[in-house]
């Protein structure tokens, strides 16, 4: 760690998260000690802290009255509670709020890929076991707190939220790239930025992050900027989007699972391997009748945080999607782990026959498209309520013939030959409001 660093770790971030009561330091060497414990002792520790959580719920948080006053001795009991469902969190969230809270809980706004704001209620305690499980991940790729990022991001529209982002950025020892700005004369000054702050590591949009890359690569400047691994988030990660981005940059790329409402999930370790962070939380991975899925098999996520008390989410359904692994992982940690996590319900989209595409279907069949040498700079796909389908595409006026006849082709054969696809030749794909790309998504409002 050089000087600079070492600074911010010690005399700006340490003191700053511990003036807001988050001992930051002693959970993450915590969670650095058990990350090696056998699968049993993480497991106790679950439960020990499920059944705190539980009798501190049905005591102070009203939706959470009725729980049963049985203590569990197993956490597969917690399949007998209910699920909350986002709309309820996003609805009625007071009903969600602890009676008892402590003196630094702070709310928090997500905005979710869908748009509708999501408010939610953290504390200190909470906040601080959720940056420390980060922290643990980052360190996988050999990242610590202090170390320069790069942050691939949303930009905030207000002032008053543009000054505390560059307060929070500055503590955190980051600087922030929009994900709003992609003409070659901006990402001209983002190498240029980039080369005079060094920093250690990449962090943001996997989208994001790869259209740099394809811009230093074509521009011959990947010389300029050398981060020592990148971080990838909040978006699906394909191959051909790793492949790239370790090419140009010449380092790794470690993918990170996480939601606004929870905090980070799961983080790739040093051999590619998704770890859960279980000490913080219950993981379930689910069939659409409700049971577990076995090892290999697909489910959507439902997750019970364990560590906020001040809102707590008990069996909250994500509508994210993964399979679940039984891999035994080399690194030697004992975290469960999953691969595949597919995104949300709402970008997958639906043939007339009830079938269900996962958006990376979608993904490849532009990638071959380029594979082909047809110059798709980008795309994306948008299915209305009638199922029909929307394809915006970024590309040269005289690839756009050919590639809306291939594209179609390729719909009809292995999608569904009964769907209207209609395409659009635009000059850029719009991100949402947070600077997230959804390049498949479902729009059934």
């Amino acid at each position: 760690m050089d000087i600079s660093n070492f600074l911010f770790k010690y005399c700006v971030y340490y003191p700053v998260v511990l003036l807001r009561g988050e001992w930051v330091g002693k959970h993450l060497k915590a969670l650095q000690k058990s990350q090696f414990y056998p699968i049993e002792k993480i497991s106790e520790i679950q439960l020990d802290r499920l059944n705190k959580l539980l009798k501190h719920a049905r005591k102070t948080v009203p939706h959470y009255a009725e729980l049963p006053k049985q203590t569990l001795t197993t956490l597969e009991q917690l399949k007998n509670l209910p699920f909350l469902e986002k709309e309820f969190l996003r609805d009625h969230s007071e009903q969600l709020y602890s009676t008892k809270t402590g003196l630094f809980t702070r709310l928090k706004t997500t905005g979710g890929s869908t748009g509708a704001p999501v408010t939610l209620r953290k504390d200190n305690r909470g906040m601080a076991h959720e940056l420390a499980a980060t922290w643990r991940g980052y360190s996988w790729s050999g990242v610590d707190i202090g170390d320069r990022q790069a942050r691939f991001w949303g930009v905030p529209a207000s002032s008053k939220d543009k000054r505390r982002a560059k307060l929070i950025d500055f503590i955190a020892h980051r600087r922030r790239f929009s994900a709003f700005s992609f003409t070659s004369n901006e990402l001209d000054s983002y190498v240029t930025e980039l080369s005079n702050f060094k920093p250690d590591y990449f962090y943001g949009y996997v989208s994001m992050i790869r259209q740099f890359a394809d811009h230093v690569e074509k521009t011959g400047q990947s010389e300029l900027v050398v981060p020592k691994a990148i971080i990838t988030t909040a978006e699906a990660l394909t191959e051909p989007d790793r492949r790239k981005i370790e090419d140009v940059f010449n380092c790794r790329v470690f993918d990170e699972y996480g939601c606004g409402e929870i905090g980070t999930i799961a983080h790739e370790c040093e051999f590619g391997v998704l770890h859960l962070s279980v000490e913080n939380m219950v993981v379930e991975i689910l069939k659409e009748d409700g049971r577990p899925v076995g090892p290999g098999e697909e489910g959507e996520i439902v997750v019970t945080d364990l560590v906020n008390y001040s809102m707590p989410l008990i069996r909250y359904r994500l509508k994210d999607y993964a399979t679940l692994s039984d891999e035994t992982c080399r690194c030697g940690r004992e975290l469960p782990t999953i691969r595949n996590v597919l995104g949300r319900e709402y970008d997958i989209l639906v043939n007339t026959k009830g079938e269900k595409f996962h958006g990376e279907f979608f993904i490849y069949i532009f990638e071959d498209l380029k594979k082909s040498g047809f110059s798709v700079e980008s795309f994306q796909i948008v299915q209305s309520k009638d199922l029909n389908i929307t394809i915006s595409i970024k590309c040269l006026s005289e690839n756009y013939g050919q590639i809306i006849a291939q594209v179609k082709k390729e719909l009809c054969e292995r999608f569904d030959e009964n769907l209207k696809y209609s395409f659009l030749r635009v000059d850029k794909v719009c991100r949402e409001s947070s600077g997230k790309l959804r390049i498949v998504k479902r729009n059934f409002e």
